[in-house]
């Protein structure tokens, strides 16, 4: 993988540590050559296909799954701040958003119920248990 390195506010930068944003303002800006600019497009368009292109039969579901892992491994700085942004979108979203939610909790809650866990994810297949555990135990329809 080529790579170049490029110069922000002092600092040296190799291709792969920029941010979109970083790659986006020295391509839109003057201060590089038109042949880092169309390396730099480059770089943005194999981004793009990565995160957001289906992959040998991949549906969009499974494309969103591949870019959310990604960004909750890498990307994300706050859970909070991104769960605040979410609370904000449109009240229809917000309530699909939920049910997605809901259903990750109830496929962790059936994992804890068949071992399917280890010490990675534990709190997470466990917690989902007694959550659904507790909404069975007062009838709630989930």
């Amino acid at each position: 993988m080529e790579t170049k390195k490029f110069n922000i506010d002092g600092r040296e930068y190799e291709t792969y540590e920029l941010s979109n944003r970083q790659m986006l303002d020295l391509i839109k800006g003057n201060e590089i050559s038109d042949d880092d600019r169309n390396f730099l497009m480059g770089k943005v368009l194999d981004r793009f296909e990565y995160d957001l292109c289906p992959k040998n039969g991949e549906t969009n579901d499974e494309v969103f799954v591949r870019f959310f892992s990604n960004f909750v491994n890498g990307s994300m700085r706050s859970k909070e701040n991104v769960a605040e942004k979410m609370s904000l979108e449109h009240r229809y979203l917000q309530s699909e958003m939920f049910k997605v939610c809901m259903e990750y909790i109830v496929k962790l809650a059936e994992n804890c119920k068949r071992g399917y866990y280890d010490g990675r994810n534990e709190y997470a297949c466990k917690t989902a248990k007694i959550i659904i555990d507790h909404l069975n135990e007062i009838d709630y329809p989930y």
